[in-house]
């Protein structure tokens, strides 16, 4: 199944991102669920993830997890890792941190920004959000399409 919708400013992305999470809240499985956000720098995947966030009661700072690599949020729904692999040079990097904990861990969700840099070690995706700029001249537009 595959949904497209288009978003014309930054508060729509955010409401896009907490639409998806009601999809994730009532899924219970005994590993965490695996979301990809794909798209160009500066298409919105942290964005749609503070809708994610927001949508299941998360009410702090959602940040990008750029430089940490991980950002760890913990919600009465689901407890979500963050990820984002741009710096990853090796996929081999995520085994250093445990990768594979963090993806067996129950009620949980890893949502990962850049999956293309790890390919190798991530599993198949449950959910696979693209995330591209719409209109050159309106510079906030998107389409994003989950699959």
């Amino acid at each position: 199944m595959t949904k497209e919708l288009e978003t014309l400013h930054e508060e729509q992305t955010v409401v896009a991102g907490e639409d998806f999470s009601k999809i994730l809240a009532v899924k219970k499985i005994d590993r965490a669920l695996v979301i990809f956000l794909e798209g160009d720098l500066g298409a919105g995947k942290t964005t749609f993830t503070k809708g994610i966030m927001r949508g299941l009661g998360h009410e702090g700072l959602v940040k990008s997890p750029t430089y940490n690599l991980i950002e760890i949020y913990e919600t009465e729904q689901l407890k979500v890792f963050h990820f984002d692999l741009f710096r990853i040079k090796d996929p081999y990097e995520l085994e250093e941190i445990g990768i594979r904990e963090y993806l067996e861990e129950p009620s949980s969700a890893c949502i990962f920004e850049w999956p293309i840099n790890a390919k190798s070690l991530l599993p198949e995706p449950d959910y696979q959000v693209n995330i591209e700029h719409l209109k050159e001249t309106e510079p906030e537009s998107r389409k994003i399409t989950i699959k």
